[in-house]
């Protein structure tokens, strides 16, 4: 097995972060240093990152999380008064949990958190737009031509490319639901920009097929053995 891909189902990192630590030359093999791209065998090869012997440790955790208004999508703090997601998830067994995406600092709702980096890498790389629905309250009505255009995609928002189609629903007459298949940075906020329209609040309801059903603001849930393969399914089809 490729050495980051050891990393990322036994360390709880990305394959990303799993060839920095091996770059930065914080990874060893038994005993050696190791190197970029290089093969082990999983049940043979001591691993170590810093001084922590890697476990092949076969369980994953994987939670669905409510994140407030205020918390950032991070694992490390920028600021000391920084408050972040993985804070809000218990009973992760001392696990380093990351997010599978992100929202920004003002937008509110779901998240998954987990262990499992390789999952997380193919739910970000997938080629598939997986569905990520929000709940968006503007500060003025959105009209009929607006719904239109965003829906039709093609719309310059300051990218390398334009933005997708869409699904938007209004529900009052400045509140809308919005169903993404991308995430480009603080894309909702931008578009509406456009518009000279401002976000008042953004909260994401449903990532894939799973939902905020039963979680309040900072709470946690982990995702039910149904909720994880039918994940799975999608990530690795």
């Amino acid at each position: 097995m490729r050495l980051n891909k050891y990393l990322a189902r036994y360390a709880g990192v990305s394959r990303r972060e799993a060839d920095r630590l091996i770059e930065a030359g914080r990874v060893k093999v038994d005993g050696e240093q190791a190197s970029l791209g290089m093969t082990i065998d999983e049940e043979k090869t001591e691993v170590i990152v810093g001084d922590k012997v890697v476990v092949p440790d076969r369980t994953r955790r994987y939670y669905a999380v409510y994140k407030p208004v205020g918390y950032i999508s991070s694992t490390v703090r920028q600021t000391p008064e920084d408050r972040l997601v993985t804070e809000l998830v218990s009973g992760s067994d001392g696990r380093r949990l990351f997010p599978v995406g992100r929202l920004d600092k003002d937008s509110e709702g779901l998240m998954i958190l987990t262990d499992d980096g390789e999952l997380m890498d193919k739910v970000l790389r997938s080629r598939y737009g997986h569905e990520k629905e929000y709940l968006v309250k503007l500060d003025t009505p959105i009209t009929d031509d607006m719904i239109q255009e965003i829906s039709g995609g093609g719309l310059d928002i300051g990218e390398a490319r334009p933005t997708k189609a869409c699904k938007i629903k209004r529900v009052t007459s400045d509140e809308v639901f919005i169903i993404l298949s991308e995430g480009m940075n603080r894309e909702i906020r931008r578009i509406f920009e456009k518009y000279d329209t401002e976000v008042k609040s953004l909260c994401r309801v449903r990532f894939m097929d799973i939902t905020l059903d039963g979680l309040k603001p900072g709470q946690s849930r982990p995702l039910t053995d149904e909720e994880t393969e039918r994940m799975k399914k999608k990530a690795f089809r």
